[in-house]
């Protein structure tokens, strides 16, 4: 389940941040791998936040560099709200952010990490097979219905 309001006695296991990269209008997808969790399914750039990383928005630009190759500066982020997600075994919260590129962006895929990349429109993503809970985030941010 997602929630974007705290329910009560969520105690999360572990945080995470997830970014919308906009680029002229379409938003970037990363194909993630068949051998991983949610295999063969697209989402947003995202990850665990580290015990090494100093704030949500270091962990970001971190996980952004190693699954794209784009450098994003913490303060091109922008929040959007903290989604809160409960699995049997796991809770975590998931504080989404967008970032809009200017001019084309190069991006590079670490081939550990993902398979392939797309840019599409918020409703193309829509339609495609989407990673858990990531078309409820895309429907919030872009208020889709």
């Amino acid at each position: 389940m997602i929630y974007n309001e705290q329910p009560n006695n969520f105690i999360p296991d572990i945080e995470v941040v997830g970014c919308l990269v906009e680029c002229d209008g379409k938003i970037l997808l990363l194909h993630r791998h068949e051998y991983k969790s949610e295999g063969g399914k697209w989402g947003i750039p995202a990850g665990k936040i580290d015990k090494e990383d100093t704030s949500k928005e270091s962990a970001l630009t971190r996980e952004i560099f190693e699954e794209t190759g784009l450098r994003i500066k913490e303060e091109d982020l922008n929040f959007h709200r903290t989604f809160f997600v409960e699995y049997p075994n796991k809770k975590y919260f998931y504080h989404y952010h967008k970032t809009t590129l200017r001019g084309e962006a190069e991006i590079t895929i670490e081939k550990n990490e993902h398979q392939d990349f797309i840019w599409v429109t918020p409703q193309e993503a829509l339609t495609m097979p989407l990673i858990t809970h990531e078309d409820h985030c895309l429907k919030d941010y872009f208020r889709i219905k």
